[in-house]
């Protein structure tokens, strides 16, 4: 099994990203329990990255 580190260390500061850019543009706030708009921008993004650099590098 291949496991790839910066895949993975991408893919996190992508979403960790994604996460503060929503927080900044006030497109979601600091609330508890499951966001629909978080995760479908999480989706996309990762979606877009994973075209772009895909896993089996």
């Amino acid at each position: 099994m291949h496991f790839d580190l910066a895949h993975a260390a991408g893919s996190a500061i992508v979403i960790i990203a994604t996460i503060y850019g929503l927080r900044y543009f006030g497109v979601i706030k600091e609330k508890k329990g499951w966001n629909w708009t978080l995760f479908f921008a999480v989706f996309i993004v990762m979606a877009i990255f994973n075209l772009i650099w895909p896993y089996p590098s």
